[in-house]
């Protein structure tokens, strides 16, 4: 690492949550748990002699580091701890119910937000972390700050893997071959606080010099800034943006929460909302459409059957496509870095986030104080993810979990793992005088540091409902065809409105 790494606990003030960014795949778990799904155990379960404690960890794009910490915890205590990942990209909570029902369950497993945290408290799985009994790891459950909780009025449950942004990535390398080496901060800066037409003309433009060498002239922030003739990377550009088309997460999840966002403070809020509070996001869901018309007709892949195959245009396919200088944004979190650097370490090294542009008025925001320019100007940041520790393992087991939980997250050699090797922003980092090591971290951690940042609303929405749901009717009825009626934009803010009010019980 190039800038200092402060890998002691210091407190992050933020606007955070919990959002998903992680993945799972199919695989079954290695020896030591059961493949059958029998009824979890009224008694705590002795474990397995094969381990002393099982991490299942949801976040397949951190499988070889977590792997790699258990080994040095390991080697460093002599407990044996067996670590089972999934793959990015899929959902992994039905092999984790196996696997907690299992004659073998997990010692620590990871539960995503306050609405999933349900599921397990009221299973008897999630422990209350104010009930453990190890000193420093209360100390380390203590020093948690209070809007990074997953908790309920009954106490706290969860230790952050991290926190995670998304927005926007671009490569600095792109916009120098776009537009001049020396143009490239001047162009980052007046793209920051951009309007959302001039963002419109920025896409369309960029779109006709990949399409056609036509050198336009684009205005960001009321600055002028000419293309350059092709050149180096500008070569490889296929297309505007590299789109996960097949990936109903990437537009429902991530890029729902941020209209969300406008129309509800946190997830708490989004959680309790009236049959009026949703039908009143018909202009906010309307929104939400044009970007995702404005995305998908400028991919690297056209609209169509082949912007919705899984090889195409999978998760994985649309980060190989940026990371070959194919697309001029990729949105995204900061979560790709690890993939980028596996595809493209040069591509890995150059990048920064800017923010989603959103369509907006301050007339449609419904959260108090919330405005247009705010939004415009910021990028999510959140907690992805919670460690939670199993109830109905043994009080040995659960100590053992403790324990490895505080090496995680308090000492240098558990931080090198989680700083460098998971390539995480710490929860627990201060940003004013932490480096995450590597350049996406970063860019998150200055967005903290300015205070442009937006939560996660969504994680408060039904259960299903964003990606599963609205994610897929958009990939259904509208990602897979080349043009779009006149009347798609309200059919899909209809959808989104009568589909929540239906599945969260307010019909």
């Amino acid at each position: 690492m190039n800038k200092k790494v402060i890998a002691t606990l210091l407190t992050a003030v933020i606007t955070a949550g919990v959002l998903a960014g992680c993945g799972g795949g199919s695989s079954a778990p290695a020896a030591g748990s059961s493949e059958g799904g029998e009824a979890a155990p009224a008694a705590a379960s002795t474990g397995s002699e094969d381990y002393d404690f099982y991490i299942f960890n949801t976040k397949g794009e951190s499988a070889d580091a977590m792997q790699a910490a258990a080994d040095a915890y390991s080697e460093a205590t002599g407990q044996k701890v067996k670590v089972f990942s999934l793959g990015s990209g899929t959902d992994s909570s039905e092999l984790m119910r196996t696997e907690l029902a299992s004659k073998n369950p997990p010692s620590i497993f990871c539960v995503m937000n306050t609405v999933s945290l349900v599921e397990y408290t009221e299973g008897g799985y999630a422990l209350n972390l104010e009930d453990a009994t190890d000193p420093d790891f209360q100390k380390l459950v203590a020093d948690i700050p209070e809007n990074l909780r997953l908790s309920d009025e009954n106490g706290s449950y969860g230790i952050p893997f991290n926190i995670e942004g998304y927005g926007y990535i671009v490569d600095k390398r792109m916009i120098a071959a776009v537009y001049g080496e020396d143009k490239v901060d001047a162009w980052l800066e007046a793209y920051k606080t951009a309007t959302y037409d001039e963002f419109v003309a920025l896409v369309e433009a960029t779109t006709d010099y990949i399409k056609n060498d036509t050198l336009g002239t684009v205005t960001l922030s009321g600055e002028t800034f000419e293309m350059q003739p092709k050149s180096g990377l500008a070569e490889n550009l296929e297309g505007t943006f590299s789109m996960a088309g097949s990936q109903t997460w990437t537009y429902g999840d991530h890029l729902v929460n941020v209209f969300v966002d406008a129309g509800f403070k946190d997830a708490a809020a989004a959680a309790n909302a009236t049959a009026e509070q949703v039908d009143a996001m018909k202009p906010i869901f309307e929104a939400y459409a044009q970007v995702v018309d404005l995305k998908s007709s400028n991919a690297t892949i056209a609209r169509g059957p082949e912007l919705i195959n899984t090889t195409t245009s999978g998760y994985d396919a649309s980060v190989q496509n940026f990371a070959d200088g194919k697309a001029f944004f990729l949105k995204q979190g900061n979560w790709v870095y690890t993939n980028l650097v596996g595809f493209n370490e040069e591509a890995s090294k150059e990048l920064t986030f800017v923010p989603i542009k959103l369509p907006l008025t301050d007339d449609m925001i419904q959260v108090e104080g919330l405005t247009a320019d705010y939004m415009n100007k910021s990028i999510s940041v959140f907690v992805p993810n919670y460690y939670v520790i199993n109830k109905k393992v043994s009080q040995e087991e659960q100590e053992k979990a403790e324990k490895f939980l505080v090496w995680l997250n308090t000492t240098p050699e558990g931080q090198k793992f989680v700083i460098e090797d998971m390539a995480f922003v710490p929860y627990n980092a201060d940003p004013a005088v932490t480096s995450s090591g590597y350049c996406l971290g970063d860019s998150l951690l200055e967005y903290v540091a300015a205070g442009n940042t937006i939560t996660n609303a969504y994680a408060g929405c039904p259960a299903s409902w964003t990606g599963a749901t609205l994610g897929n009717y958009v990939m259904e009825n509208y990602l897979c065809k080349a043009e779009w009626p006149e009347n798609a934009y309200e059919d899909i803010a209809d959808y989104a409105i009568s589909t929540w009010k239906e599945m969260g019980g307010l019909e």
